[in-house]
This record gives structure tokens, C-alpha cells and sequence, in this order.
């Protein structure tokens, strides 16, 4: 290979290198998260680059470019995920996040995206571009919710604690109701044995009467 072949590769592989680097750092930031095989390509990379395999260190830098779009998009896609999960009420997504019908498909087309990185992650650059576009609009999607998610959550908040003050309600009244009706019982229960009482004290008088009679008739 001549001196300007070896000097083009040289400079393909520093380019390389640095998006890849870039890609990585981008991977780890949106997912807080180090980007490991994306890393170890990188090392790869650099260990084919000492030893003069500027074709191997190249390939590598791809790899890690796509292992840390792969890690990146992966990201995006839980999230996304994680939050239709919640099962929130179309009426509250209306409000809060009109388009969440268009995110669902950008979800869709991250995922099968993320599939094609897997088969393509040996291949030359030239589809990063429609890859970076993917992660674009799912950052757009991801910003999207993050906006709405507090509101969304409040009003949920808000109606889980409405429906408990309901319950809460409903269960006082049943206790209210059935101390009344413990109580209704308990005044029956007393008047009946009142009523027994004087009806046993009439009764005794009574007997006193008669006996009494019997007494001066004799």
C-alpha cells in the first residue's frame, strides 16, 4: 500500500474514531448509562491501529458507532415504552400529548430500526444517516412526553385522589348507616324490655291486687 493510501485510511480511521467516540458519549448521556460493547469496539479499534491494520481499526469504529446508536435507541424505546405501560387514559393523552398516536409509530419504526442496526452493524456508514434520523425523532418523542408526563401525572393524582375520597366516603356512610342501624336495633331491643318490664311489674301489681281482694274477702 503507498504512502497516500496509508495516509487516506489513517485519516478514514481518526474520522471514525471520533464519531464513534462522539456516539458513545451521546449513548451514555441519554441513558446514564456506559455503553460497554460500544467501548470495547473502540479498544479494538485501537489496538488494529497500532499495529498498522488501519482496515480492521476502521471496522471497529464502525461497530462502536452502531453499538452505541444501538444502546441509545434501545434507551428511547424503554422509555417510550415504560410510559404507554402506564395504561393512561386516552382522554388525558388527548389533552396533554395530542400526537401520542403519530409517537406510538415513531416507537414502532425505532424498534424495527434497531433490528436493521443489528444486521448492519459491520457494514460501511453510509445508512448512519437514516439511523441518526430514527434517534431524532424519538429524542423529539422523548422530550414530548417528559413535557406532559408531569401534567398527566398530576390530574391522575388528582382523580386517584378523588376516587379514594370517594371510597373513603362510601365506607363512612356504610359505617354511619350501620351504626344507625345498630343503634335503631338497640332502642327496640331497649323498649321491648321496658315494655317487659312494665308489663312484669303491672302483672305483679296486679297480683297484689287480686291477692289482696282474695285477702279481705275472707
Amino acid at each position: 500500500m503507498d504512502a497516500a493510501k496509508t495516509i487516506e485510511l489513517t485519516s478514514d480511521v481518526i474520522a471514525e474514531f471520533a464519531k464513534a467516540e462522539s456516539a458513545v458519549k451521546f449513548a451514555e448521556r441519554v441513558s446514564g448509562e456506559v455503553a460497554i460493547p460500544a467501548i470495547n469496539q473502540l479498544r479494538y479499534a485501537l489496538c488494529h491501529f497500532i499495529e498498522n491494520d488501519a482496515a480492521a481499526a476502521k471496522r471497529h469504529c464502525i461497530r462502536a458507532r452502531y453499538d452505541a446508536y444501538e444502546a441509545a435507541i434501545g434507551y428511547f424505546l424503554e422509555y417510550v415504552r415504560n410510559f404507554f405501560e402506564q395504561k393512561i387514559p386516552h382522554v388525558e393523552l388527548d389533552r396533554f400529548l395530542p400526537k401520542w398516536r403519530d409517537y406510538r409509530l415513531v416507537f414502532l419504526r425505532g424498534r424495527e430500526r434497531l433490528c436493521s442496526i443489528r444486521k448492519l452493524r459491520d457494514e460501511d456508514s453510509s445508512v448512519f444517516e437514516a439511523v441518526e434520523s430514527v434517534i431524532g425523532e424519538l429524542i423529539v418523542v422523548r422530550d414530548q412526553i417528559d413535557s406532559a408526563f408531569a401534567e398527566i401525572q398530576s390530574v391522575i393524582s388528582q382523580q386517584k385522589e378523588a376516587e379514594r375520597k370517594d371510597i373513603e366516603r362510601e365506607r363512612q356512610d356504610i359505617e354511619d348507616a350501620k351504626a344507625r342501624e345498630d343503634r335503631r336495633r338497640y332502642v327496640i331491643s331497649l323498649a321491648w324490655s321496658i315494655g317487659g318490664f312494665v308489663v312484669g311489674v303491672l302483672g305483679s301489681i296486679v297480683g297484689i291486687i287480686g291477692l289482696m281482694l282474695t285477702i279481705k274477702n275472707i
